[in-house]
């Protein structure tokens, strides 16, 4: 994996919070857990330096894969982020469709791509798993060869294990850890806010 910087990690954590992309109250995840913070990256490309930010952190952590490893985003959060890395360290790009047509050519996934060849998966954080697992089986019927995902955010709930455990890398940028840490240092929030945060991603 290639190393996130301290000052980029700074960067993103900052962006997260200076442009309401980490949100703080009641928030119900997808597992059913009820969370006292919400990251929201899919409104990230209404903030072009917020998104410029992200996109140059994961330039970072796809660099050193192969070149003629395509890169793909998981919809709907994954494709303007993968779109973008894609354009920033010139990679081709294929894009999984959120819904398969019937008429057209019906494509599962959209782009130039052969049964065989190598993608990495871009996504925007890792809490239970799941999702990611989910997103595997489109890319199995085509053939197609996960090299890992790749994503900004480790929520710390067992996703990145699991994900593992199926046989596959998951590289974060930063730990939510990382992240409320940071903050944390730069005032933006109080140690109550932080532990609080803190000991439900322990718990969770």
């Amino acid at each position: 994996m290639s190393q996130v910087s301290d000052e980029a990690k700074r960067n993103v954590a900052l962006a997260l919070h200076k442009y309401g992309l980490l949100k703080f109250g009641q928030f119900t995840l997808k597992s059913g857990i009820v969370a006292p913070f919400y990251i929201d990256l899919r409104i990230v490309q209404s903030f072009p330096e917020a998104f410029h930010t992200i996109t140059k952190v994961y330039a970072e952590l796809v660099k050193d894969l192969p070149t003629d490893t395509l890169l793909a985003g998981i919809p709907e959060a994954g494709i303007p982020i993968a779109t973008a890395v894609g354009y920033e360290t010139k990679r081709p790009l294929i894009q999984p469709r959120a819904k398969v047509k019937e008429h057209g050519t019906a494509s599962l996934i959209e782009g130039n791509w052969k049964a065989g060849d190598k993608v990495a998966i871009i996504d925007d954080l890792v809490a239970k798993g799941d999702s990611k697992i989910e997103a595997l089986e489109r890319f199995k019927q085509c053939d197609l060869k996960v090299v890992g995902f790749y994503l900004l955010l480790d929520r710390e709930m067992g996703g990145k294990q699991i994900v593992e455990k199926a046989g596959y890398t998951l590289e974060a940028a930063m730990t939510i850890t990382e992240a409320l840490g940071i903050l944390l240092a730069e005032g933006k929030l109080s140690q109550s806010q932080h532990d609080d945060m803190i000991a439900f991603t322990r718990q969770a």
